[in-house]
């Protein structure tokens, strides 16, 4: 005899299924693209309109918006907050002891774009970190934030630091050469590089083209 599922039992279902709440790496608008033992860089793009499921974020993490979008956010259990991003801020937040539980909504009219890199190991957190000569736009005990411009794009050498994520907020390619392999990577904007630790690089662009990167380092 085949089963008959009343109406009321497919919304409660449905319900249910709305207000789960589910890890933010399990979200499906939150794509992971890359996993390592130091880092998950979650890559999040909203559609005007679209809402994400509630997630939860209880991992230490670094934030960065690509995008000028005003959202609107609902931690669970209180009313709707409206903001407005601005493209190339970053941002940490450890979530030790402040678990965040909450949705996300695109109330604009233009696609919400944000990466969340969780930190998930430290690489040498004892060991003093000399900031590289950028723009500092966050140091704690868990990374550093820098801002990398037209300006500082001098293919000054980088090298003996640990692992970094570079972010193109805007400009055109930007290249990362790697001087120990010969190598270069393009990094597009809108999109990242992973830089194992220990690696010697440099940055470079074409000139007279404005950028507006972001680079994180972890300790």
């Amino acid at each position: 005899m085949k089963k008959i599922i009343s109406p009321v039992a497919i919304l409660l279902l449905c319900s249910s299924a709305a207000t789960a709440q589910v890890p933010v790496s399990k979200e499906p608008r939150h794509k992971k693209v890359i996993e390592n033992k130091y880092i998950r860089l979650l890559d999040v793009r909203i559609k005007p309109g679209d809402t994400t499921q509630f997630h939860i974020h209880a991992t230490p993490s670094l934030f960065l918006y690509f995008t000028n979008t005003t959202v609107c956010s609902q931690i669970k259990g209180k009313d709707w907050v409206t903001a407005k991003n601005q493209a190339g801020n970053a941002s940490y937040r450890s979530f030790d002891n402040d678990t965040l539980v909450h949705r996300v909504s695109n109330c604009d009219t233009v696609p919400f774009h944000v990466t969340d890199i969780e930190l998930l190991s430290a690489y040498k957190p004892n060991d003093p970190i000399q900031p590289l000569p950028l723009m500092v736009l966050f140091d704690n005990g868990k990374a550093i934030a820098y801002r990398i411009t037209r300006s500082s794009l001098n293919k000054e050498i980088i090298s003996n630091h640990g692992p970094m994520i570079a972010e193109l907020v805007a400009g055109d390619d930007v290249t990362c050469y790697d001087t120990m392999t010969k190598r270069s990577t393009t990094i597009k904007n809108g999109k990242y590089l992973y830089i194992e630790p220990g690696r010697s690089f440099y940055f470079s662009a074409k000139e007279n083209e404005e950028i507006n990167m972001v680079l994180f380092e972890i300790k």
